[in-house]
């Protein structure tokens, strides 16, 4: 059973505080470098104060970037800065985005979720409900994360959740408030608008929490967050409050959900051949060359629309190659053991046939691999110019790039189903949700 209930939320008083713009803040894991201190530099109540401070030369056991986090919440709260709503509620999260020209509109609600392993198999009657990780997460330490939980004791960021509503039975509750006028309103730096409704009546309320109680999770940003409270849960038998934690809930059949693609960038490979990575390509799949990235991306988003995996590839031989699978035979003998819906997918197949077949980039160089650099494989998000930046490395000395078509929902939700993992980052849902809307203190 997903037991989701509303919460009392502490949230920041714009007439002390200041434009909400200049308070909230992206996810703690994406905000980095110069970064931190350019939303820090927005305001003194900016939540990167918190869920960025920086160590300091000198931090001891007592006083450190985590008391110090600590030192900023307390004196908000005290302060008036941060306010807590009075009555137990949901909030309506909105975010208007741009995506290739397209205009569109992502909605759902935070609340807490009573914590609970991740689902390992289906029960033996009734319909399935629980929590599901969809994709294998990189080796990461959650030291950083839990000894900021351990000294605040509170939720800052979200953890960004889809279920299950084809008939949009929570959907129509969330439609009604958003007729209202918002109690949080921020466009960010990229455009990205945010917006905040407040659910405080009881009977929709209640309602919410019913719908949820026969539906499932399934966790699409933010599996390192769900297991960092999992672990402060457990550090914390006595205190009810850990046993929940506050997440972002999104509909699957959401029309604003979108999933982009996450490129794979090779490197560091003691031995690498341009001649022998196409020759052996060319046993599994049809490979079509071409001159400009554009006519590339055409044909692999052609090949997508059509249902067949593909992959896009610069090996800077002055071409841009588009590899097509040939037969989906190949995948029965590499992964036997997975099912149907997983051996399918294009990373899977990415992963299992070229980087470890051919590359031999087997699981424990791919746990190398960051976001940010180092390993063997860095994992590119397809937005901006990070498209061109790649092409560059490979001209600069990296090895290859293979370009991805995104992972459908659908596919998310069919192998989730299967108690199975994709790769890692197989998904990029975007936007991100950011944090500092709502706060959910623990003690």
């Amino acid at each position: 059973m997903v037991n989701v209930k509303p919460f009392k939320a502490y949230r920041f008083d714009e007439s002390k505080a200041g434009k909400l713009a200049n308070l909230v803040a992206p996810p703690y894991d994406i905000i980095k470098g110069d970064m931190i201190d350019k939303l820090q530099s927005l305001s003194e109540y900016n939540m990167a104060w918190i869920t960025k401070n920086k160590p300091e030369e000198g931090d001891t056991p007592t006083n450190n970037q985590y008391t110090r986090a600590k030192g900023h919440l307390d004196k908000w709260i005290r302060h008036g800065i941060l306010k807590q709503d009075d009555t137990d509620s949901f909030y309506v999260y909105g975010q208007d985005f741009e995506i290739d020209g397209k205009q569109l509109f992502r909605f759902g609600f935070i609340g807490l979720i009573e914590l609970e392993e991740f689902a390992k198999k289906a029960p033996s009657t009734g319909a399935f409900t629980g929590v599901l990780q969809h994709e294998e997460t990189l080796p990461k330490d959650i030291e950083d994360r839990l000894n900021l939980c351990r000294t605040c004791m509170t939720n800052f960021g979200q953890i960004f959740v889809i279920y299950p509503d084809h008939e949009r039975k929570i959907d129509t509750i969330l439609e009604k408030y958003m007729k209202s006028t918002p109690v949080g309103d921020v466009i960010d730096g990229d455009g990205i608008r945010h917006r905040l409704w407040r659910i405080s009546k009881k009977y929709d309320v209640q309602e919410i929490t019913r719908l949820m109680k026969d539906r499932y999770v399934i966790i699409a940003d933010g599996h390192h967050r769900y297991k960092t409270a999992l672990a402060l849960s457990k550090e914390n038998p006595g205190l009810q409050t850990a046993k929940y934690r506050m997440m972002t809930f999104v509909n699957m059949s959401n029309p604003g959900l979108v999933v982009l693609p996450t490129h794979r960038l090779i490197q560091n490979l003691d031995y690498f051949s341009k001649d022998m990575l196409l020759k052996a390509i060319k046993e599994y799949f049809d490979l079509e060359a071409f001159t400009a990235k554009e006519k590339m991306f055409e044909v692999m988003n052609r090949r997508f629309k059509e249902g067949k995996n593909c992959f896009g590839l610069f090996i800077n031989d002055g071409k841009f190659h588009v590899l097509t699978l040939k037969s989906q035979g190949v995948m029965d003998s590499l992964l036997p053991d997975k099912s149907p819906a997983l051996r399918k997918l294009d990373v899977a197949i990415l992963h299992a046939l070229i980087l470890d077949k051919m590359l031999g980039i087997d699981r424990e160089k791919l746990a190398e691999g960051t976001m940010k650099g180092g390993g063997y494989v860095i994992y590119i998000k397809g937005i901006g110019d990070t498209v061109d930046e790649s092409i560059q490395s490979v001209k600069k000395g990296a090895q290859a790039v293979f370009f991805m078509n995104p992972t459908r929902v659908q596919e998310v939700e069919a192998v989730s189903r299967n108690f199975e993992v994709m790769p890692q980052k197989s998904t990029f849902f975007q936007p991100k949700v950011w944090t500092g809307f709502t706060l959910n203190k623990l003690l």
